[in-house]
């Protein structure tokens, strides 16, 4: 049986303008064991899943290719055309990030919500003297 999520990384990954080793640093993970989930070598652990699903802001249902009902078909339809136009939006601001900024954002997203407000807080604390003197 093929991994429904084989078929969804690489392609989530490229959308989103990143490399194997980007999504492996947020996944704390060597690039090979990312590259072997991309390829099917390594079935990924549900963890790493709903990790996934985060980060790459898709339903864990749509990773492991879970059947939704029919009467949510119409309406998500709707909602996965809305999403798409803002998608396509993000990923073309993401794309032209620098490497730097692409990876704080990544570290930010990877954070719990405390681990982001303390990111938050040292990087105000940290430009902040700039500012004033500015």
């Amino acid at each position: 049986m093929t991994m429904h999520y084989v078929s969804l990384l690489k392609k989530l990954r490229r959308e989103n303008g990143l490399t194997q080793q980007q999504v492996a640093d947020f996944l704390h993970l060597d690039r090979s064991t990312y590259a072997y989930y991309e390829s099917g070598r390594t079935k990924i652990n549900i963890d790493i899943l709903i990790r996934l699903s985060r980060f790459f802001q898709v339903g864990l249902g749509q990773l492991v290719g879970e059947d939704l009902p029919p009467q949510l078909n119409d309406s998500l339809v709707e909602q996965a055309v809305t999403d798409t136009l803002l998608i396509d939006d993000s990923i073309t601001r993401f794309s032209h990030l620098t490497r730097e900024e692409q990876y704080l954002i990544i570290l930010y997203r990877s954070g719990t919500g405390a681990q982001r407000q303390t990111l938050l807080k040292q990087a105000n604390a940290i430009t902040e003297p700039e500012k004033r003197n500015a």
